[in-house]
């Protein structure tokens, strides 16, 4: 492979660019080994400092990965959407993304992969969808104390929606999604089971939907599931920061 020298105005960016253009291109394919700093900066015709530059927001983008010792040097990884799922966890995780921008995110989100869903699902993926609403009617049976087991096995059955849809950025958004918004519904959403009934309804009805390959219906029955759990979510947050002005002891009381 031939690199194209630097000019003198350009930085460490020159380098991250070309070097990421070259894997997108599949001239540099998952495995292979960088040169050396010392080569990229005789190749580049820059700084060392700039090559461990380019070097870190390269493995930082999740293009590269760094080994040490002896055999080390810089080699590369596989394209996905690794470093674009941990940073929306790090944001939802942490609490940076609020309750109405998540709940309009799922919305699109969640009633599209519904949609596609039920326009692309076979046999094999409806008794897929069925034996984990099979595995939810179960769990609800043994009467559970709280949102954790459901949640995941809910998480399990919007995943397997995304994948049937057949499109990894969308999987990769919903996956990061559901493996991260027990923080919310942990802190806003109070567990019943009457809410714990009616969440395992609408699974039903969007699996139904599939099932008839009724891609609106199962659109629509998505969007609102997300809609009323989110709302839900939304009243309960405005209680909590909002103090009960009949407590003894309130001024205003």
């Amino acid at each position: 492979m031939k690199f194209i020298k630097m000019v003198t105005q350009k930085s460490y960016q020159h380098v991250v660019e070309q070097i990421q253009t070259a894997i997108i291109d599949g001239e540099l394919k998952q495995g292979d080994c960088l040169p050396s700093e010392m080569k990229l900066k005789d190749a580049f015709d820059t700084s060392r400092g700039t090559i461990r530059e380019a070097l870190r927001v390269l493995e930082q983008k999740g293009l590269i990965s760094i080994r040490t010792g002896v055999k080390g040097g810089a080699v590369i990884k596989a394209v996905n959407t690794e470093a674009m799922s941990d940073s929306m966890a790090l944001l939802i995780r942490h609490g940076n993304v609020s309750l109405p921008h998540l709940a309009e995110f799922r919305k699109l989100l969640e009633g599209h992969v519904a949609q596609q869903a039920a326009r692309l699902a076979n046999l094999e993926d409806i008794r897929g969808l069925k034996d984990i609403l099979a595995k939810i009617q179960i769990l609800i049976n043994t009467d559970p104390p709280g949102w954790e087991d459901f949640h995941r096995l809910d998480a399990n059955f919007h995943q397997e929606l995304a994948r049937i849809g057949q499109n990894p950025l969308l999987q990769a958004n919903l996956t990061t999604i559901h493996e991260n918004i027990h923080t919310y519904f942990h802190q806003y959403l109070p567990f019943s089971r009457e809410l714990l009934d009616e969440d395992y309804q609408d699974l039903c009805k969007i699996m139904a939907a599939v099932e008839r390959q009724d891609e609106g219906e199962a659109r629509i029955i998505a969007q609102h599931h997300v809609a009323r759990f989110s709302e839900l979510m939304a009243e309960h947050q405005y209680a909590q920061k909002i103090p009960d002005k009949r407590l003894p002891g309130n001024k205003e009381a």
